[in-house]
């Protein structure tokens, strides 16, 4: 993509962005005030994801000392599964899609991340293709629950699955997204702390690319920032 095309998609997205925020309070500075990131993430264009897709999963057992949670019925013969019916189970890290395994030790993993048992707070989406769990980690306390896992496994339902372990801080299914060629997007969240604060002032993220399995960096960035930095929930958006 040449740097014409390349501002032209940030323009566009920025404006896309502005229209979906519109209606959001606005902070002293004018700029729009989001309560939380999923209210965010819902303003971006071409998410993967939707509320629409999201999944109740059962309520969490423990299997082998372990956590499990599961969504969908299991087959009459517990093996063949109708058309359009699906299964998906979680123990511990380890990720099951239809009988076929999906374990933390052979996904992809973004750098930094490690393997995590999700909580209650589990959040599954179910898309024609792809399946997006995200949760934080049983273990996790104060600021460690900012750290959303987030394990995308594209081409779900066939043979060519593969189980993708995301960046996890502010992390969220919701802020999955297809760019204008179809390829997949994800963001790095990273805090931002001005020269000689004490505390971060907000949020950078920088835009992933998935491409050919691999972990591609791009020049798209989008900032957040807090009104009052001990409220990391409440920020606004700052578009480029």
């Amino acid at each position: 993509m040449n740097g014409s095309a390349f501002f032209a998609g940030v323009r566009a997205l920025a404006l896309a962005i502005a229209a979906g925020a519109s209606a959001l309070p606005a902070g002293a500075d004018g700029l729009p005030l989001f309560e939380g990131y999923d209210a965010y993430w819902k303003t971006l264009p071409h998410p993967l994801f939707t509320v629409a897709d999201e999944r109740k999963l059962d309520d969490p057992q423990s299997l082998d000392g372990q956590a499990f949670l599961a969504w969908g019925a299991v087959p009459p013969d517990g093996r063949t599964f109708a058309p359009g019916q699906h299964r998906v189970e979680l123990l511990g890290p380890d990720l099951t899609i239809d009988r076929r395994a999906l374990p933390f030790a052979r996904a992809k993993v973004f750098p930094g991340e490690v393997a995590a048992e999700v909580g209650a707070d589990a959040r599954l989406f179910v898309g024609p293709r792809d399946v997006c769990l995200q949760g934080t980690a049983t273990s996790s306390s104060g600021t460690a629950q900012r750290h959303v896992h987030v394990v995308l496994v594209t081409d779900a339902f066939t043979r060519k699955a593969r189980r993708y372990d995301l960046p996890s801080l502010f992390g969220s299914c919701l802020a999955l997204r297809r760019d204008d060629r179809g390829g997949l997007r994800f963001p790095e969240g990273s805090y931002h702390t001005p020269a000689g604060a004490p505390v971060s002032d907000g949020v950078d993220f920088r835009q992933w690319q998935l491409r050919d399995g691999r972990f591609v960096r791009t020049a798209e960035q989008w900032k957040v920032r807090f009104p009052d930095p001990d409220d990391v929930y409440r920020f606004n958006a700052v578009v480029p």
